[in-house]
């Protein structure tokens, strides 16, 4: 009992002078020249050197300038340690403020309906910097308890201590993520495909003002890649022929590469549904390649793709497989089969064209039209 109320009960407040102490002694232990792996905007980490280490009241929350190596001065940006990777930083000290910068980036919501009054629950002691035992005291619908509309009371200590939480600090069976509509999906658009890819068209789309033309991006990604000297190309192999294609990529290191590994999966998906394919053969960086197989993989986000392709091709019981060789030389060449159109108009048939100003039906047997029709349509309105 005496251990326990020597720690106290996990209020916020009380290591606050002791937490700003560490870190302020952690970063002492970077000096300028250190190379490390520093996060850049779309989460990943990538080499990068410090510049500069800050002392003062200002920079306390982001005291460490790093510059990403191969890149502007311009990109030189002021971190906090929990974005930094570096053998000189102790690791037992940094999982508190990982959990803080994790809660604060996800921006989670959630469905507090499953709670009750009495259940049984972890809660997270920003004090501590773990979970512990506590029980549902209230769960508040009230506006001005939005963000934190949970009470809790510690297990083990008086009612003084109950504190207001929200789901990110809460481990509980009743607590679940709410389903909102325009979830990211699996591979989701990363923040470097979305600042390369998405242009904006000179001429507005009137009935899509957001549509953003992937003939346009992939100019703009060409350009920004024109020096690259790594490339990733593949093989979609079909039943009587087959489809390359080789696209310049960004360095493994650098901290655009998801963009490449995103455009790639557009530009598969665009020659899949254009011949058809069976199989998938990639070759170049390790990353990019591991990338675009995770993508075209069940789970992944051409899943879709995966599993229609053998029924596409006429093969259920096969299934779609992505292959990564070592050299360009071992991927299947190019092929294609010229294909003859029917001139056999026997049979029934049905058709239909769908067009701006009308739609047209038609219903043929043994090249005999039975039914034809044409009905006018406003298609903006």
């Amino acid at each position: 009992i005496r251990s326990r109320l020597s720690c106290g009960p996990p209020h916020k407040f009380a290591p606050s002078r002791l937490a700003s102490f560490q870190f302020g002694a952690m970063a002492d232990k970077l000096e300028v020249g250190v190379k490390l792996q520093a996060m850049y905007t779309d989460g990943e980490f990538y080499p990068a050197e410090v510049v500069a280490v800050s002392d003062s009241d200002k920079r306390k929350k982001a005291p460490v300038k790093v510059h990403f190596v191969g890149y502007e001065a311009s990109d030189d940006s002021w971190m906090s340690l929990d974005k930094l990777k570096s053998k000189l930083l102790p690791k037992a000290a940094v999982p508190k403020a990982k959990a803080k910068a994790k809660a604060k980036a996800k921006a989670k919501e959630y469905d507090y309906s499953g709670l009750e009054k009495g259940m049984k629950c972890s809660a997270f002691s920003e004090a501590e910097g773990k979970f512990f035992p506590a029980e549902i005291v209230v769960v508040s619908t009230g506006k001005g308890k939005a963000s934190t509309p949970v009470k809790i009371h510690w297990v083990g200590y008086t009612n003084a201590s109950d504190e207001w939480v929200g789901g990110d600090a809460m481990k509980c069976k009743g607590l679940k993520l709410k389903k909102t509509e325009g979830a990211s999906a699996p591979g989701g658009m990363p923040a470097a495909a979305r600042r390369l890819l998405l242009v904006k068209p000179k001429v507005e789309a009137p009935l899509d003002t957001g549509f953003r033309p992937l003939v346009l991006g992939k100019r703009a990604y060409l350009e920004a890649t024109k020096e690259c000297t790594d490339k990733l190309e593949w093989a979609l192999v079909r039943t009587d022929g087959c489809g390359t294609y080789s696209l310049p990529v960004f360095d493994a290191k650098h901290k655009d590469v998801r963009a490449s590994s995103y455009l790639a999966g557009v530009l598969i998906q665009e020659m899949i549904w254009q011949r058809s394919a069976s199989e998938l053969f990639l070759c170049g960086p390790k990353r990019i390649c591991e990338a675009v197989k995770k993508a075209y993989s069940k789970g992944g986000a051409y899943e879709f793709e995966v599993l229609s392709m053998p029924n596409v091709c006429g093969h259920a019981d096969k299934a779609f497989v992505v292959t990564i060789v070592e050299k360009p030389e071992d991927l299947p060449k190019a092929k294609d089969t010229p294909q003859v159109c029917g001139k056999d108009a026997s049979g029934c048939r049905l058709a239909f064209d769908l067009g701006k100003s009308d739609i047209k039906t038609v219903a043929v047997k043994d090249n005999e039209v039975l039914y034809s029709k044409e009905t006018e349509w406003d298609v903006t309105n």
